[in-house]
């Protein structure tokens, strides 16, 4: 970003206005957030731009929050989108136009065969970044409650939790809602994937049926479950293994996000 276009950044922070637009030729999915307006930054000082979002009330978010708290979406020199150092899709600057309000279009790489030429948002490959990594956040988040949470009935980060109440309660960090009970949770899930489609963060419930739900753990990678199990272990805890995601009988696998 040259120093004008700093300069414009920080009287738009100062004005608490969501002015910076994108050049969208494709609706923005599901888990992008239609109402936040997106910005290629360089906040780190690291000679590379990378992607944030402005929340309804004008604070800034990283769009994809990396472990130093920067946004982990990249625009590199080359053009290329990264997310966590994988391309994943190739970005085209329109240079009129972010003269007037720094929009940038995205086309997929050129790896990906669905691509067929099309133009997509930098939203769009934000999109493909969480097809390809999961949602490690909410992993690393509900990690930080193993072997501190207790178990029992509650569905809060500060007491006692049980399975589905953990699992609602670090989603609800995430601004994801879900029912209370792990029957509601799989009955409500908005998409449902194969266990040769598990990524990091999606929900596995457990039983005979979506019908008959009575256990519910996020998915860790690796063939791996973080969950909040029962009284004898009296806390949340980890499974790892190549057997650990076959706790009991799968029943779904629900993504929230």
């Amino acid at each position: 970003m040259d120093f004008r276009g700093n300069m414009r950044f920080k009287r738009k922070i100062m004005m608490g206005m969501m002015v910076a637009m994108l050049a969208v030729t494709a609706s923005f999915p599901a888990f992008a957030d239609e109402n936040k307006a997106w910005e290629w930054m360089d906040l780190n000082s690291d000679g590379v731009q990378e992607a944030y979002q402005y929340n309804e009330d004008g604070s800034m978010a990283p769009v994809k929050a990396g472990e130093d708290g920067y946004s982990a979406v990249t625009l590199q020199a080359d053009g290329s989108v990264q997310c966590e150092g994988e391309t994943i899709a190739v970005a085209s600057l329109d240079e009129s136009a972010a003269a007037s309000a720094a929009a940038t279009t995205v086309t997929l790489a050129e790896s990906d065969s669905t691509s067929g030429g099309n133009i997509y948002s930098a939203a769009d490959a934000y999109a493909y970044a969480m097809a390809a990594s999961g949602r490690p956040d909410i992993v690393n988040f509900a990690r930080q409650y193993i072997g501190v949470l207790p178990y029992g009935a509650g569905n809060t980060l500060n007491g006692r939790v049980d399975c589905s109440g953990f699992v609602q309660a670090v989603f609800r960090e995430f601004g994801i809602s879900l029912p209370r009970t792990s029957r509601q949770q799989a009955a409500s899930a908005p998409r449902y994937v194969s266990e040769a489609e598990l990524l990091p963060g999606d929900l596995i419930f457990y039983g005979g049926s979506i019908g008959s739900v009575s256990h519910v753990a996020i998915y860790t990678g690796d063939n791996s479950i973080v969950h909040a199990t029962n009284s004898r272990r009296n806390s949340v805890f980890e499974d790892r293994g190549s057997r650990a995601i076959h706790y009991e009988r799968i029943a779904a696998i629900g993504r929230f996000w």
